[in-house]
């Protein structure tokens, strides 16, 4: 059975899980703070997603504020192992798989060499917190591929070396997504070859940036990427905001190429889809809605 879910923030009950503060401002004590809310906030979405039987969330990357920066110092994981404890609980009782998707700087295929030790400390934290929450290598970080930098076969090279040497913490977690404009499917499969890395499918980025073969010959590669420790496939979707750039998501989802993307993907097997929209679940809960009076016509 496929597992819904949405990313960051709960539109529904205007609640974030990445409260922060500006740097200067980060004292130890504002801190805590601010991580209290943002784990009080996080309990609270996945109790209202289980209300509505959607399994599936990402937390937002700062939801410890600074996590993987200098001025915090704190041993945060120790310090709120009771309501991290609690929230992995909840999570893994109610079949909820929770990601992370650190954000665009997150470069480890850079050539650059400060860039690639600042992605890695920001996937090193980001795996602290899901292994603080308790939870197994199923529950993933999506990362992308980055740049091209004048030489996409060296930038591909330099990726799978640097992920083949990530700490073990990271690699059990990490996955890799093809994006918008550089990297397709058949190149994050490729990848994928040299890493052992599961890859996640984005509908989206692979209709703006398409691999030679379409996703229907690529899906069963994809999907057999995953299995085992790394759990179900997960797949990314969202529709085009109309009139914008290309590859910015619409408020909603598309009901019509919702149901097509589901479609493909069920023909290869058991999957979880993210939705990827602006309005983030109320988009969730009127696409399910309209799909399922479509199926009770």
């Amino acid at each position: 059975m496929t597992r819904f879910g949405y990313a960051c923030i709960s539109d529904l009950l205007g609640v974030t899980t990445s409260r922060t503060c500006r740097l200067t401002s980060a004292t130890p004590d504002r801190l805590r703070e601010l991580i209290d809310i943002n784990l009080t906030a996080l309990m609270t979405i996945l109790e209202h997603n289980r209300a509505h039987g959607w399994g599936l969330f990402r937390i937002g990357s700062g939801v410890i504020p600074f996590g993987s920066h200098s001025i915090n110092m704190l041993e945060w994981d120790a310090e709120f192992a009771p309501q991290l404890a609690a929230i992995g609980t909840f999570a893994l009782r109610h079949d909820m798989r929770l990601s992370m998707h650190p954000g665009q700087y997150t470069i480890i295929n850079s050539p650059n060499p400060d860039v690639r030790r600042a992605a890695v400390a920001e996937l090193a934290y980001a795996a602290r917190f899901l292994d603080a929450l308790g939870l197994p290598p199923a529950h993933k970080l999506v990362l992308h591929v980055g740049g091209v930098y004048g030489d996409k076969p060296a930038a591909l090279a330099r990726f799978a070396e640097e992920a083949n040497r990530l700490p073990d913490a990271v690699r059990r977690r990490l996955v890799v997504e093809n994006d918008d404009r550089h990297y397709t499917l058949a190149d994050v499969l490729a990848i994928s070859e040299q890493t052992g890395l599961p890859v996640v499918f984005d509908n989206l980025h692979d209709r703006l940036h398409p691999s030679p073969e379409p996703p229907e010959v690529l899906l069963p590669r994809v999907f057999a990427t995953w299995g085992g420790q790394h759990g179900a496939p997960k797949v990314h979707f969202s529709s085009q905001a109309t009139g914008q750039r290309p590859g910015k998501h619409a408020e909603f989802a598309d009901p019509d190429e919702f149901r097509a993307v589901l479609d493909l993907c069920g023909r290869h097997g058991a999957f979880d889809l993210m939705l990827e929209a602006k309005a983030k679940d109320t988009a969730l809960r009127a696409v399910l809605a309209a799909i399922e009076s479509a199926a009770a016509t």
